[in-house]
C-alpha cells in the first residue's frame, strides 16, 4: 500500500502559529474538546469547537460520520472563528490518513486562517498579513499559506506560497488534489447545483436540462424494476452483492488505533475482533436513501440516535456515496450492523433495494 504524504497543519494566529498535533475520536456521549499538548484541561474555545463539529450546527460530523473528538494543539487558540478552516482541514487530513503528528516528517506544511459557514464557504477574518509575519519560515516541506479570498493582497514571503481560497473544497484540492477532495466532499451533479439569478436564459436552460435528466432517470428506474425483484429475493439474509459495499475498520486491541477499512465480502455474515466503525458505499448512479444502524444489548441504555444514520443523495457513481457509523468501543458483547440502500425513482419511491446484516463480535479473535 502506497504511503500517503503527510501534511502538517498550522493555525495562524497573531501570537504565532499553533500546530494541530493529534485528533482522536471520543465517546459520543461526551463533548468535543481542544487541549494543549496532552493536558487534562480543555481550552475555553472548546464549546465553540464542539458546536463546530457536531450536527446539526457543525460541519465536521457531516464529513467524518463521528460527532465527538479531542484535538491536541501546541498552544492555546483564542476565541473567534479564524481557527475554523484550519481545524476542518486537519479533520479531513486525519480522516484521509495524511495528518502529520509530532515526530512525523511532513511533505507539506500549511498555515491557515479563515472562518467557515454551514455551506463550507470561507469567511473573512482580520489581521491576515500580521499572522503570516508571525509565522516565520516553514521548517518542513513546501509551505502554503491559505487565507480567505478577497480580504487582503498577500504576497509570497519567507518560504510561504500565498493562496486565497473561497471554500473548504478549494483548500482540499490544493492540498490533496481534485480526486481526493471529491471523495471527502462529493459535489452534487451539475444539474442539481443552484443556478445564478443573473441570467434568466441560463436558468431556463439549466432547468430544461434538469427536467430531461429527471425523465431519463425515471426511464432508468423503470428499466431497473425487474432488478429490484431480484435484489429483494437474493439470499436468505437479503444481501444484494453489487448495490452495497460494506467494510469494517478494525481497532488495534493494544493501542486502540483505528485501522484502514477492510472490505467485507457479500457472503460473510460475522466479523470477529474489535472494530472502530462500519462503512457502506453505493457505486451506481442515481438517487439513493441509505441507512446504517448498530444494535445490541447496549441499545437499551444509550441514545439510540447516535447509532443510527441515514443519508439521501444523488450520486454519479464511482463509489462516492458513503455512510459511516461508529461502534460503541466499550461494548464487549456481540452487536449487529445493519445496512440498507434504496434506489429511488423520481417520485421518491424505491425501485431497487438491498440489505446487508453483519454480526460483530468484539471479544472474538480477529480473522480479517
Amino acid at each position: 500500500m502506497a504511503t500517503v504524504p503527510l501534511i502538517r497543519v498550522l493555525i495562524a494566529t497573531t501570537r504565532g502559529p499553533v500546530e494541530v498535533q493529534n485528533i482522536a475520536r471520543e465517546n459520543p456521549a461526551v463533548r468535543s474538546v481542544i487541549c494543549v499538548g496532552g493536558s487534562f484541561t480543555a481550552l475555553p474555545v472548546s464549546p465553540a469547537y464542539d458546536a463546530f463539529v457536531r450536527e446539526p450546527t457543525g460541519v465536521v460530523e457531516r464529513m467524518t460520520g463521528h460527532p465527538v473528538y479531542r484535538t491536541d494543539v501546541t498552544a492555546p487558540i483564542e476565541a473567534g472563528e479564524s481557527w475554523q478552516l484550519g481545524m476542518f482541514l486537519a479533520h479531513a487530513f486525519h480522516l484521509f490518513g495524511a495528518l502529520a503528528k509530532p515526530g512525523d516528517v511532513a511533505a507539506q506544511t500549511i498555515l491557515v486562517t479563515g472562518g467557515l459557514d454551514r455551506n463550507l464557504k470561507v469567511t473573512p477574518v482580520s489581521h491576515v498579513a500580521e499572522k503570516l509575519a508571525r509565522a516565520g519560515a516553514p521548517d518542513q516541506g513546501a509551505g502554503i499559506f491559505l487565507h480567505p479570498h478577497g480580504t487582503e493582497a498577500i504576497a509570497d514571503t519567507d518560504g510561504w506560497k500565498s493562496v486565497p481560497v473561497t471554500g473548504a473544497r478549494d483548500a482540499l484540492e490544493i492540498c490533496l488534489g481534485r480526486q481526493e477532495a471529491e471523495r471527502l466532499l462529493p459535489q452534487p451533479p451539475e444539474w442539481k447545483r443552484k443556478t445564478s439569478g443573473h441570467s434568466k436564459l441560463r436558468a431556463f436552460t439549466v432547468a430544461i436540462g434538469g427536467l430531461c435528466i429527471l425523465l431519463l432517470a425515471t426511464l432508468a428506474g423503470l428499466a431497473l424494476w425487474p432488478a429490484a425483484l431480484d435484489d429483494r429475493t437474493e439470499g436468505p439474509g437479503g444481501n444484494a452483492a453489487g448495490l452495497i459495499s460494506l467494510s469494517i475498520s478494525p481497532r488495534d486491541p493494544v493501542s486502540g488505533e483505528c485501522g484502514s477499512p477492510v472490505p467485507i465480502p457479500p457472503d460473510v455474515e460475522v466479523f470477529k475482533g474489535a472494530a472502530c466503525f462500519g462503512r457502506m458505499s453505493v457505486a451506481e448512479r442515481g438517487e439513493y436513501r441509505i441507512r446504517m444502524a448498530v444494535t445490541g444489548a447496549f441499545s437499551s441504555y444509550v441514545d439510540q440516535n447516535r447509532y443510527r444514520r441515514e443519508l439521501q443523495r444523488v450520486t454519479d457513481g464511482g463509489d462516492r456515496l458513503v455512510l459511516q457509523i461508529d461502534f460503541p468501543y466499550w461494548v464487549r458483547e456481540p452487536v449487529r450492523l445493519e445496512a440498507e440502500a434504496d434506489l429511488l425513482a423520481m417520485d421518491g419511491q424505491p425501485v431497487r433495494s438491498a440489505r446487508r446484516s453483519l454480526e460483530v463480535i468484539p471479544a472474538g479473535t480477529s480473522d480479517y
